[in-house]
């Protein structure tokens, strides 16, 4: 059974690099890299410049541990990175 309670948490966003004015996030359906460690794309709420980031933003800080929503870590396009030859 599921039992919920109220916290103290901090939400935690990503000021966009390029217009210093917008947060970056997850694009919904968008792509995972499956690299160590995964990165999800983002785009900027104001300029819609594009990134892919090792958290999905925004993400909640709990006692010191950071936390993504559930619904950026379930259901995920996959791209997986590609392989290196050996030279």
């Amino acid at each position: 059974m599921r039992k919920t309670k109220p916290i103290q948490a901090e939400l935690i966003e990503f000021l966009c690099d390029e217009c210093k004015r917008g947060y970056m996030r997850v694009v919904q359906g968008g792509r995972v890299i499956h690299s160590n460690p995964k990165q999800w794309q983002h785009q900027c709420s104001s300029c819609g410049e594009d990134a892919y980031l090792t958290f999905a933003y925004p993400v909640i800080n709990y006692k010191g541990e950071d936390f993504m929503l559930a619904k950026h870590v379930r259901f995920q396009t996959e791209i997986m990175p590609m392989q290196m030859k050996d030279d």
